[in-house]
């Protein structure tokens, strides 16, 4: 079933379908699914995910999407949501609190690799994002998400707690982002008399970030040049 907020067009609630087609110079009435067949985009770049759930986040999934699409917007990089799926029944049940280990680039356990494989509909660039009861850092300490997979299968982990901008942020590192500011996050980098974070790949957490989160132009680089995103 279509999903009106499939299209990378959408980076706000729309008013309505009607005004979204005036909008985009399109002939109404049209379908919902023309819509979002529809393979113009209002950016020079995009990257395809796709959504597959074992336990929905407390923050919707809706609001994920738009946060991901407001910052990403900003490097001029649209949100193709590919596809969604439901991850059910005995074969997942040990997965919804995902083991992942230090969550380190080219470093997955077993419970990563069994998961990642589920990529129905997803073409090898695009990337899968897990929406999982808990993400587990060595089996103890509970974190948002992982941008940690297995080669040749990008995809994120994204925990129930999750904030606003965790997918955003964890697929920023899938198209080779690192935290701001060094690239390893120390507990000197957030003292508690800190100033909210702004900045998408803070080290300091994306439950702080006031406003719409942001990247640098050397990041926006980054992403662009990545090989998951491409020409919309």
């Amino acid at each position: 079933m279509p999903n009106l907020l499939d299209s990378c067009r959408i980076i706000q609630l729309p008013a309505s379908i009607r005004q979204l087609a005036t909008d985009a110079n399109m002939q109404f009435p049209l379908s919902l699914r023309q819509f979002i067949a529809d393979q113009q985009c209002p950016f020079s770049q995009c990257v395809r995910i796709h959504l597959k759930t074992l336990r929905a986040p407390t923050v919707s999934v809706p609001t994920l999407l738009l946060s991901m699409r407001a910052v990403y917007a900003t490097a001029d990089i649209g949100v193709i949501v590919g596809s969604r799926e439901t991850l059910d029944g005995p074969n997942f049940g040990t997965l919804l609190d995902l083991d992942v280990g230090p969550c380190t680039t080219g470093t997955t356990t077993p419970e990563q690799n069994q998961l990642f494989q589920n990529r129905d509909s997803a073409g090898v660039n695009d990337v899968v994002i897990y929406f999982t009861r808990s993400v587990l850092q060595n089996n103890v300490n509970t974190v948002n998400g992982c941008a940690a997979f297995p080669a040749g299968r990008p995809g994120v982990a994204v925990a129930q707690i999750a904030s606003r901008w965790t997918m955003a942020h964890e697929v920023g590192h899938v198209l080779g982002l690192r935290h701001f500011p060094r690239g390893v996050c120390l507990p000197s980098d957030c003292p508690p008399q800190a100033p909210a974070p702004t900045r998408l790949m803070t080290c300091c957490g994306t439950r702080l970030i006031t406003g719409t989160a942001t990247v640098t132009q050397g990041e926006i680089g980054t992403m662009r040049d990545s090989d998951l995103t491409f020409q919309c």
